[in-house]
């Protein structure tokens, strides 16, 4: 080889080392950051605000998105499509890295949609050390998953990572802590200063922002909702200054048909929030019973309701409702099974002198406010543990129906024999001083508010709704008007003995009265056998026929009583009595025995819905399925009607609400001619889904009555206490 190829190759040999070395280095220094990855339209970097940190202090970390012109990322809540940023974490235990904060959005429309998020943009997380911490430095991994889009969407996902150093003396910024600054400029703000109102008008969601020492409010804003279903995106937002007040009128989202109890979100004013225009966005936040009324509004819900008042009532009205429902609760049928009881305890009362009818009646008013505070407390600190629970609950224990059979029966027997059990108490009482009579008064008022309170009396639903969102101690004021209500008609006798010489005169007569109350007694028997006999998985119709001979059998026995009666009775009496025991025989053998319809339709109920639940048919003929809350989302979703039937065998308000409404052939041929799906919500056991759909309807007990149709038109909620004629008007309103 010549000299001079020797050198050309040399050199080449040169050339191509330097090459190679200066790949090398590029490598080293670009390819290597695993703090920035690159993608198409998008490029994402991890950054943080120092150098390095020490233990006990606080520090930033951000993902700068890089996007290009037109291409946008998303917001936590992306709007009609799209999907937000996910950020997953790995650091060393000593390190806590709280949620993003998210910057304020952009509206991004794209045709009819609107979606809310980015272009460029840096999205900040808060960070603490330890201050125990002895690590030397902290390697901080994220994995990060985006969807990036213009006229079409790309996802997109890299792992991210930087290592910082720990050192005993707090840190120096870093190069990127101008980028940090210019991000927590775009966080909004917490809004203070005002008061905020939230309230629905037809279709429409009025915001209302009242300020409070004299604060200056922008005229013109927008709000993004910060979760989806809660506003119409497309629709123009209506902004407008009342006075001092902003109002912000936005329409509902058309696929809601649950009325708002919240609104979060976010307001952005181009004038800014103060007069320097900083900050420019500002959250908001209307939580459950922290709203103001709207002013110069006059109140509406989104639901169509045929009672009232509404759910969302104030702390005085729901005290007032609560009293009104606890005094109707006297005349509802749940306090049925405890009448014989009360109207006994006031004959007795009747022989005595004023000041004993006076401690009476405050012992019997004393057991009934008692036991409602129990039941409030006992309610309170289940749901603090997370229990789904509502009005009526204990009926929901096994173990408590039991109890409550036994004590109405042995209560029943007593009544019609002469045992008596008081003198061991007597004696007892006596040597402690305690008047007996006054514990048997207390322990009455006790057991009218352990089987009364399952029925929600009129008045009654809207002050218990109220205490689902109320602080514990309103709550508590609440459940104590509901026990002065329902105790008020006895103190006014106990302290009116004057009222009591309407009461007949003491005499043999009573005796008979006393055996006579015994088959209330045991008629509650039977129904809470049937509430025992629900909750251990026995189903209508053979539960039906079950119940019906017991029906008999008490019946039976009241033929065999009056025939005892008419004995003991004078001769004119004697043949009413036994044609009365001989049509009550009569009346037991229809009752009990069970037609072939019956027995088929029990043999025979083995057919299952496309669900996997089985129909079935009432006594009246009618075909009901199994409360779902999805088989309830798809039959709105085919726009067919549906009628909630939210009920529970414990609550005797349902069941005769059930006989007075499906019982009348003029409901059934409506709900035939309207092609009504009949779904029924069995609350008799405990069930969280049920309890969940009763709370959406701003309800917390049974009965509760709801028509609905099509996913975007508002329920049909009906009175508690329901006629034909109500029902038959409200499916007037459906359409076909």
């Amino acid at each position: 080889m010549s000299p001079r190829s020797r050198y050309l190759s040399a050199t080449s040999m040169s050339l191509r080392t330097l090459m190679c070395l200066t790949l090398c280095i590029a490598t080293v220094i670009g390819c290597g950051d695993t703090s920035v990855t690159k993608s198409p339209h998008l490029e994402a970097r991890l950054l943080v605000d120092q150098d390095s940190v020490s233990p006990g202090s606080t520090f930033s970390l951000a993902v700068q998105f890089t996007l290009e012109p037109g291409w946008h990322i998303y917001w936590k809540n992306p709007g009609d499509s799209g999907l937000a940023p996910q950020f997953t974490w790995q650091a060393p235990p000593d390190v806590v890295i709280h949620e993003p904060l998210w910057p304020y959005p952009d509206r991004l429309t794209t045709g009819p949609l609107v979606n809310y998020g980015y272009g460029s943009i840096v999205i900040p997380f808060q960070a603490d050390l330890r201050a125990a911490s002895r690590a030397s430095k902290l390697p901080i991994n994220l994995d990060l998953r985006w969807l990036v889009c213009k006229e079409e969407c790309l996802p997109g996902e890299a792992s991210l990572s930087v290592t910082l150093p720990v050192t005993t003396s707090s840190g120096s910024p870093s190069r990127y802590a101008h980028v940090f600054d210019s991000a927590f400029n775009s966080i909004p703000r917490p809004l203070d200063k005002v008061s905020i109102a939230v309230e629905e008008q037809d279709e429409r969601i009025i915001l209302a922002i009242i300020p409070l020492e004299g604060r200056p409010l922008p005229s013109a804003v927008t709000f993004f909702p910060e979760e989806s279903k809660i506003i119409s995106n497309s629709a123009p937002q209506i902004s407008s200054k009342d006075g001092d007040i902003l109002k912000i009128s936005l329409l509902r989202d058309p696929g809601r048909s649950l009325p708002v109890d919240r609104v979060r979100g976010v307001l952005v004013s181009d004038s800014g929030w103060s007069p320097s225009g900083q900050p420019r966005a500002v959250l908001l936040d209307t939580a459950p019973g922290e709203a103001a009324a709207l002013p110069q509004t006059p109140p509406q819900n989104s639901l169509i309701s045929l009672s009232s008042p509404s759910a969302d009532i104030g702390l005085q009205a729901a005290i007032l409702f609560a009293f009104l429902g606890g005094l109707i609760l006297n005349l509802m049928p749940c306090v049925f099974p405890v009448l014989s009881i009360k109207v006994l305890s006031f004959i007795d009362g009747a022989r005595a002198d004023a000041r004993s009818s006076r401690i009476h009646g405050l012992s019997f008013s004393a057991g009934i406010v008692s036991s409602f505070w129990a039941l409030a407390l006992l309610l309170a600190s289940l749901r603090a543990g997370g229990e789904q629970l509502g009005w009526g609950f204990q009926l929901q224990s096994p173990l408590f129906v039991v109890l409550m059979i036994f004590v109405f029966f042995t209560i029943g027997v007593l009544f019609l024999t002469e045992i008596t059990v008081g003198q061991t108490v007597q004696n007892l009482a006596g040597r402690s001083k305690l008047p007996t009579g006054y514990i048997g008064s207390f322990l009455s008022g006790a057991l009218a508010t352990a089987v009364a309170t399952p029925c929600t009396a009129p008045f009654m639903g809207s002050a218990l709704a109220a205490t689902i969102s109320l602080p514990p101690l309103s709550s508590l004021a609440v459940f104590t008007s509901l026990g002065l209500g329902m105790s008020a008609p006895y103190l006014l006798l106990s302290y009116n003995p004057s009222l009591l010489r309407f009461l007949p005169r003491p005499g043999e007569w009573m005796v008979t009265f006393k055996q006579l109350m015994a088959f209330p007694l045991f008629a509650s028997v039977i129904w809470l056998t049937r509430v025992f006999a629900r909750q251990m998985g026995m189903e209508p119709p053979g539960l039906t026929i079950l119940i019906d001979v017991l029906w008999g059998l008490c019946v039976i026995t009241l033929g065999f009583w009056l025939v005892l009666r008419a004995r003991q009775a004078r001769a004119s009496l004697r043949t009413p009595l036994i044609l009365a025991a001989c049509i009550t025989w009569a009346l037991a053998l229809y009752i009990a025995i069970p037609t072939a319809v019956e027995i088929e339709e029990s043999r025979s109920r083995a057919c299952s819905s496309e669900d996997g639940v089985a129909p079935f048919r009432d006594s009246y003929g009618l075909l009901w399925e199994s409360y779902s809350e999805d088989r309830v989302l798809r039959l709105l979703a085919q726009g067919r009607p549906v009628y909630l039937d939210f009920t529970a065998e414990w609550c005797i308000t349902c069941q005769v609400n059930e006989r007075v409404v499906f019982g009348s052939a003029s409901v059934r041929e409506r709900l035939a001619s309207k092609n009504v799906t009949l779904v029924r919500a069995d609350w008799t056991s405990k069930n969280p889904a049920i309890t969940r759909a009763l709370q959406s309807y701003g309800r917390n007990g049974v009965p509760l009555n709801v028509i609905r149709v099509g996913p975007s038109n508002p329920p049909i909620i009906l009175p508690n206490i329901l006629t034909p004629g109500i029902v038959i008007d409200a499916l007037e309103k459906l359409p076909g």
